[in-house]
């Protein structure tokens, strides 16, 4: 066995414009092993990861390789060094074949040894072929990727980097957007890669998935390193106290609803796809009806025909009055706010201020004769931000330099103070850390409690569980059991075939069966 290289800084401090967003860092990475990386959003890892990876020059700090200090001034600086990284979003030509994609960042193409201007494809085929073997990957190098799955262009992603050949890869919450079954599959290929004695570094929110593949965790708390800490010493619960700065109580306060609460939202025979038995669901005020499945389930499509973000095929009914909703605007005067996944793309304005943001639902009540009052905008932006706990040095900051969590709070805040009465959500807490998804859902229940009602989809069983009243699951556009996450969560474990709820819901996703329940 080869000896074992490190890679990693010391001493890394950096500032933007005098706001020191990391300072005197220590991080490093072994070959053969996988380091994970955590902390709430805006504890300095984004800049780490620049920083190991050539995008941004530290302020202070020396990168080494080895024995010998580097610098990288550039991406393309620290992959001819040998460094590789998946970033969190996908950056793919969903319209080429995985050949293209993985041939086509990076790596010179191959030419004909007869005529230099000519590309060899068949090289180009070959040593994507071999690359894809080593991995263990088993795809159609000439599909097409937008025909594959999720898990399936993460691994087109990760070949990519692989076809470099790096001593060390960096992968930027490589499953936040999976269901647990992809996520299982490129759990087992990152092992895959520290078997073949690549050294890893692991980003992610999820902390069962950093403590089942980790041998070491390194926590970041406001730019400093709280510790790094081997995954034999570590439970999520010690982990979540170090991310948090503070012990956290786990218990969840029992919500309770009035039993004859009446229907706020009637869905009857919706067409979620075609081919797919409708489906019929009844909310009632101050609920909150949870939505899960895989990816393609329908349950997000669903949530969306709600928040008319998609039109709705089939009849429904809002505070027992039949109603239209074919897109957010007639959505909206139904008293429906609808919260997308994609925030940055789609629910907020990132060049605006936060307190605009907060108005744009509600803009008359902040206009006189077709002008904004701006300074009524601030004020309203003030109030949500101290009602909801939005970390801003300011209600003018544009909401783009706000973390994911405070984004999120900023979505609630729009549509609170429109005041709405339904809330349809897609991934209410995607890409926010544990301190903000906590919030996040307090502020949700705060909503329901006072009699507001929410249709939320998640891929995050978990989250279902501990958000939702009850649970409905939907298997290829179709709905396959209602369940009640009370029912799920106070039975004795001997009761449920001796398995925890998370799994019971996990198993009736992928089976579509109610025999495990």
């Amino acid at each position: 066995m080869s000896e074992s290289v490190r890679f990693g800084i010391r001493n890394a401090t950096h500032d933007y414009s005098g706001v020191v967003v990391l300072s005197a860092v220590d991080f490093d990475l072994t070959t053969g092993t996988v380091q994970g990386l955590v902390g709430e959003n805006g504890s300095g890892k984004s800049t780490l990861i620049k920083i190991l990876t050539g995008a941004v020059v530290p302020s202070a700090g020396q990168l080494y390789l080895g024995d010998r200090p580097v610098r990288f001034s550039t991406p393309a600086e620290a992959q001819r060094d040998g460094i590789g990284v998946v970033h969190q979003d996908y950056h793919l030509f969903p319209d080429l074949s995985v050949i293209d994609n993985v041939f086509g960042v990076g790596k010179a193409p191959p030419r004909r040894s007869w005529f230099p201007l000519i590309v060899d494809k068949p090289k180009i085929r070959t040593d994507v072929r071999e690359t894809l073997g080593r991995l263990g990957i088993d795809l159609d190098p000439d599909a097409l990727v937008r025909t594959l799955g999720p898990a399936e262009r993460k691994f087109v992603e990760i070949a990519r980097a692989m076809l470099l050949s790096p001593q060390f890869l960096i992968l930027d919450e490589p499953t936040a957007s999976l269901e647990p079954s992809a996520s299982q599959s490129v759990l087992e290929l990152l092992g895959r890669l520290r078997e073949r004695g690549v050294g890893l570094l692991f980003v992610s929110h999820r902390l069962d998935e950093v403590l089942r593949i980790c041998d070491q965790v390194t926590v970041l708390r406001d730019g400093r390193r709280v510790g790094a800490v081997p995954r034999a010493e570590l439970n999520e619960e010690r982990l979540t106290d170090m991310i948090l700065g503070r012990k956290q109580t786990t218990e969840r306060k029992a919500r309770r609803r009035p039993t004859d609460a009446a229907t706020v939202l009637n869905l009857r025979n919706v067409q979620v796809a075609n081919g797919a038995p409708p489906v019929s669901i009844e909310v009632q005020q101050g609920e909150i009806f949870g939505l899960t499945g895989l990816l393609g389930s329908g349950a997000a499509k669903l949530v969306r025909m709600v928040g008319g973000a998609e039109p709705l095929r089939g009849h429904i009914d809002v505070l027992g009055r039949p109603a239209r909703v074919r897109t957010p605007r007639q959505a909206s005067r139904l008293g429906i706010g609808f919260i997308p996944e994609d925030r940055k793309a789609v629910g907020l304005v990132p060049d605006q201020s936060v307190a605009m943001n907060i108005c744009l639902a509600s803009l008359r009540s902040v206009s006189s004769g077709g002008w904004v009052r701006l300074g009524a905008v601030n004020k309203r932006g003030e109030t949500y931000k101290e009602q909801l706990d939005i970390r801003t040095y300011s209600v003018k900051a544009a909401v783009k330099s706000l973390s994911g969590g405070n984004q999120q709070k900023v979505m609630l805040a729009k549509w609170l103070a429109s005041q709405v009465k339904i809330l349809a959500i897609e991934e209410p807490t995607h890409g926010i850390d544990i301190g903000g998804k906590r919030q996040v859902h307090d502020l949700l229940r705060a909503f329901a409690d006072e009699g507001g009602t929410i249709i939320v989809a998640s891929t995050d069983v978990a989250e279902i569980l501990d958000l939702c009243d009850r649970i409905a699951i939907m298997r290829h556009g179709s709905l396959t059991d209602v369940l009640s996450t009370e029912e799920l969560t106070q039975h004795d474990i001997t009761v449920r075939g001796a398995r925890p709820a998370e799994e019971l819901v996990e198993s009736l996703i992928e089976t579509g069966t109610t025999e495990a329940v």
